[in-house]
């Protein structure tokens, strides 16, 4: 299922005492058949919440006691897409057939993010075309292809954070925060966070932020890396401390992840290339099932130690972290501090030839 976001550049939107004390939505959606209906989840103050709507002649109404503005996803059949809301009377029309085009009057958060989303549009689209490159190239044009990648992220990086310095009461900074804190590290995400004003710090949606800013602070550059215990392939329970003094790149995958399983290559040419030099690779599995991950393993033929407790996502290890995405890795120097985050790729190389020619030179 594909998610669309209609995002948004009105930074008039404050946290503030809201005059309203509910959402009102008025849905007008062509082209829906008389037994659809459509998911709606969101937040009320901090619960968690889904509700079904039941839509008649394409029309529907959802009132929820909503007093702060936020981002929330609409699931049509098939289809899905965000919208942020105000609290207040809105109104949300267009065609079933093309939901991404679907339009949001009365909230002007929803504004911000359309004008934000065309600022960006360039930058996505080129990003968009890149991806479709991706590990189909060798070489300088691989090295190329990763830079510009690289520096796209670092465009968008640095475009978010002057958004956010310029509008610090926004509902939208907030939310640009949100979703940097679900992959991002951090530094980059307390940056973005301590730009926002006391009042937005103040909601629920911003003290879900620093709630998950606590648990990426674990993994923070300098960071000591805790001393788990995974079991390896025969369910032998192998503990970090025993790779002491080495060098450690902790992979974090699953079998059924495309992206893991295409970067492997790559680590497997990186651990070749430098095991000699006291480098190695540790991967942590976050399959559930025992045998399709034992039998990934067959097939991929990853030289170094395999670990997994075969609990996917509610494995210790990832949920102490807070991993949402893989792949996901923690590069560990012999004192056992953490020294990187999430290298891939080119990215990877370059920081073990700087670390092992920095060695070399002592």
């Amino acid at each position: 299922m594909k998610y669309y976001l209609i995002i948004v550049t009105t930074a008039l939107i404050c946290f503030t005492e809201s005059l309203f004390s509910q959402v009102r939505l008025k849905g007008d959606i062509k082209a829906l058949r008389a037994i659809d209906q459509v998911i709606i989840q969101y937040y009320e103050g901090d619960i968690d919440k889904t509700v079904t709507q039941k839509i008649i002649n394409g029309k529907f109404t959802w009132e929820a006691p909503v007093t702060e503005s936020q981002k929330i996803t609409m699931i049509f059949p098939g289809r899905a897409i965000y919208i942020f809301i105000d609290p207040g009377d809105l109104t949300i029309t267009g065609s079933r057939d093309s939901v991404d085009a679907l339009k949001v009057t009365g909230s002007k958060t929803n504004d911000e993010a359309v004008a934000y989303a065309l600022k960006l549009k360039s930058l996505n689209d080129e990003e968009a075309s890149l991806n479709l490159q991706y590990h189909k190239l060798t070489g300088d044009k691989e090295v190329e292809l990763e830079e510009k990648i690289a520096g796209i992220a670092k465009q968008k990086k640095t475009i978010a954070n002057a958004y956010i310095a310029t509008h610090k009461q926004s509902a939208f900074s907030l939310n640009l925060v949100t979703e940097f804190s679900r992959l991002g590290n951090y530094e980059d995400v307390a940056k973005m966070y301590n730009m926002l004003s006391p009042q937005v710090k103040s909601t629920s949606a911003g003290k879900r932020v620093a709630s998950r800013l606590a648990i990426l602070k674990r993994s923070a550059i300098g960071e000591k890396m805790i001393n788990f215990t995974e079991k390896d392939t025969n369910g032998t329970a192998v503990n970090f401390s025993a790779f002491k003094g080495k060098y450690v790149l902790v992979d974090f995958w699953a079998s059924w992840c495309y992206p893991c399983r295409e970067e492997i290559p790559n680590v497997i040419q990186a651990y070749n290339t430098f095991k000699d030099h006291n480098f190695t690779v540790v991967s942590i599995s976050l399959d559930d099932v025992r045998k399709r991950w034992l039998t990934s393993l067959a097939t991929l033929k990853m030289p170094w130690i395999q670990l997994s407790n075969v609990k996917g996502w509610d494995d210790e290890l990832p949920v102490y972290y807070g991993i949402k995405g893989i792949p996901s890795s923690l590069l560990i120097d012999p004192e056992g501090v953490i020294i990187a985050k999430d290298l891939r790729g080119v990215a990877l190389n370059k920081k073990l030839i700087e670390l092992f020619s920095r060695s070399n030179n002592n």
